[in-house]
């Protein structure tokens, strides 16, 4: 129990501090100079979906510690999540296409940034609603665990 509750708070703070690292370098190393609404629009969806692991892992932590349950309706909000980052990553290539269009610059160096995080997100999104790709072993992957609390699998 005490390695699970262990892993548990690891998975937490892990999650966390990933989303306060990028916040600090987003804001402190000025990354958006070209004022690119598609690259805050990706930036700030990565930074959702790095707060909904991070929500996530602290409430099965929380729900071993105390043995309540502390959000009575996690599956229903994990789907509710899991629909508003589908909409969000749809939006993304459209808010894209538009940009570059209207600032006639297909490959600046916030092109490249905006589609990394782009990636980078949507790897996120699969890593905790679809497939764990950390354990992705002959041809199959592991379920995640917010994928089995939403199908309750």
């Amino acid at each position: 129990m005490k390695d699970l509750e262990k892993r548990l708070i690891y998975l937490f703070t892990g999650e966390f501090i990933s989303l306060v690292t990028f916040v600090y370098i987003y804001t402190y190393y000025n990354v958006n100079s070209n004022n690119s609404i598609t690259l805050l629009f990706v930036f700030v969806l990565l930074v959702f979906i790095l707060l909904q692991a991070s929500f996530y892992w602290f409430i099965k932590w929380r729900r071993m510690k105390t043995k309540k349950v502390f959000v009575p309706r996690l599956n229903k909000l994990l789907i509710i999540f899991n629909n508003m980052n589908l909409i969000f990553i749809g939006i993304a290539p459209a808010l894209f296409i538009i940009e570059i269009i209207s600032s006639n610059k297909l490959f600046s160096s916030s092109f490249f940034l905006t589609l990394f995080i782009y990636i980078f997100v949507i790897i996120e999104y699969i890593n905790y609603y679809h497939i764990q790709l950390t354990n992705y072993k002959n041809g199959r992957g592991k379920r995640p665990s917010m994928y089995k609390e939403i199908f309750k699998v």
